[in-house]
């Protein structure tokens, strides 16, 4: 998997190693040092201290939760009476039998000042929802993925202009449809490769993964591996040229695939050490283990016969996936995805420690697409004019174009079971909002919520 040289991969763990902070305490390793231990043996250390040290820092925290620090909503600008609203609306669908059940939590300057839990994470059982409950994120995966392959960026492993066949090779003969949705239509060679920030930007011109086009060709499979789904995806025609438009895809997963060869390192590992570590992100990853199944909560939909729970996926989300996706594959919680966009609002620090540098910052909340791919749409039919698009979040860009309160330069992104986020640096806040419902906007809560959240703020 090393394809760029231990020589990379050493310093790849030292800045890791600085970044941690774990130097302060420990002799620190200079960057052209000969490394006498195995390079595998080197990173489980690495692994095994950075998990040690996160372990040790959620055990001195106060309470069930490892989230943002508390404070008073008044202190912090926030009505409490606002707040009361926004519970009781939310309870109300609820109550109404709308959704089963409904984490919602907000912080201002680093603080938390609104965390609520109600309903079920299991109806049928009655288990009721808790403040850290774990909910499937889809697609507010990619934010987090992003950032990984920003780091590596920042730490000199990968360049924006990088072509990914660099990395994946099977990438380097891509072909163009005059019809994506024709199986038997007429192909072409792409004019250009696929770059780093085209994955980044969504400009690649490959599929969304659940897109016709990829379902009867059978590419995703959770069941896969990562380095195989990346394979398949490689031999279906692109839907346009590289850079020509702006389609929401399955690139951020190949772009997971990207960091795992960059890094030397799976995914998942990777994530651990780099991102969910540093930042005390305890109940994130790619499925809920053995021994926090009781913060599971159940998917519902929603249909002519009410509420009803759905099916597993063929592989549970119970289960260690061999399919490490980046896309749309990671579990979280409320106070984990606060932790992780308070990182961005602290200019990519958070307790100390440093996950990514200012400039990176800057490029993944403020909008990269030019004028010409804009305004950018899930669905053709409804344009989304108030946004453009940074390396990882979605960005307002024109908040005359919303339908709801919202401001200029607020980033963020939701997911397709019911998960919403967002951070405003004009206010300082940040706010996400969890469920597992489908349809995502069933009730517009995630309007409803942002609205009542703007009302509760006094100053």
């Amino acid at each position: 998997m090393m394809e760029k040289g231990s020589s990379n991969a050493s310093l790849f763990l030292w800045r890791l190693y600085h970044r941690s902070g774990w130097c302060k305490t420990m002799p620190c390793l200079a960057p052209g040092v000969e490394i006498i231990m195995n390079l595998f043996v080197i990173r489980r250390f690495y692994k095994a201290v950075l998990t040690s040290v996160s372990m040790a820092v959620a055990m001195s925290v106060t309470g069930p939760v490892l989230a943002l620090p508390r404070a008073e909503p008044e202190a912090s600008g926030f009505s409490p009476a606002r707040l009361a609203l926004i519970t009781e609306t939310l309870q109300h669908y609820v109550d109404a039998g709308h959704i089963p059940g409904i984490v919602a939590g907000i912080a201002r300057h680093g603080q938390i000042v609104y965390l609520e839990s109600m309903g079920w994470q299991d109806v049928e059982q009655q288990i009721p929802m808790r403040p850290d409950a774990m909910f499937q994120i889809r697609s507010m995966s990619k934010p987090i993925v992003s950032l990984a392959a920003m780091q590596l960026i920042e730490d000199g492993q990968l360049s924006l202009e990088d072509p990914v066949a660099r990395y994946i090779p099977v990438f380097s003969g891509m072909t163009v449809s005059d019809n994506a949705a024709d199986p038997g239509a007429v192909t072409r060679a792409s004019s250009r490769q696929i770059t780093i920030a085209d994955l980044l930007l969504h400009t690649s011109g490959l599929s969304h993964r659940n897109s016709s086009l990829y379902r009867e060709r059978g590419v995703r499979s959770r069941a896969d591996t990562l380095a195989q789904l990346a394979e398949k995806v490689a031999q279906v025609p692109l839907i346009a040229e590289p850079g020509i438009l702006w389609n929401y895809s399955i690139s951020t997963t190949i772009l997971g695939r990207v960091v795992e060869i960059a890094s030397g390192q799976p995914l998942d590992d990777y994530l651990q050490t780099a991102i969910f570590i540093p930042v005390g992100m305890r109940d994130t990853g790619f499925y809920v283990p053995d021994d926090k199944i009781d913060q599971l909560v159940q998917v519902y939909g929603l249909g002519s016969q009410g509420m009803q729970r759905q099916p597993d996926m063929s592989v549970p989300i119970t289960r260690d996936p061999p399919l490490l996706e980046g896309a749309a594959g990671l579990v979280s919680t409320v106070p984990d995805y606060l932790r992780f966009l308070q990182v961005f609002m602290n200019d990519g620090t958070l307790d100390g420690q440093r996950v990514l540098g200012n400039a990176g910052v800057e490029l993944m909340t403020t909008n990269q697409l030019p004028a010409d791919l804009l305004p950018i749409a899930l669905n053709p039919q409804r344009p989304m004019r108030d946004l453009g698009w940074g390396y990882g979040f979605s960005v307002v860009i024109d908040n005359t174009e919303s339908g709801f309160a919202r401001n200029n330069g607020e980033f963020g992104w939701n997911g397709s079971l019911g998960t919403f986020s967002w951070a405003d640096p004009e206010t300082g806040t940040v706010a996400v909002l969890m469920m597992q419902i489908e349809p995502s906007g069933a009730f517009n809560l995630s309007a409803l919520f942002k609205s009542l959240l703007s009302q509760s703020i006094t100053r």
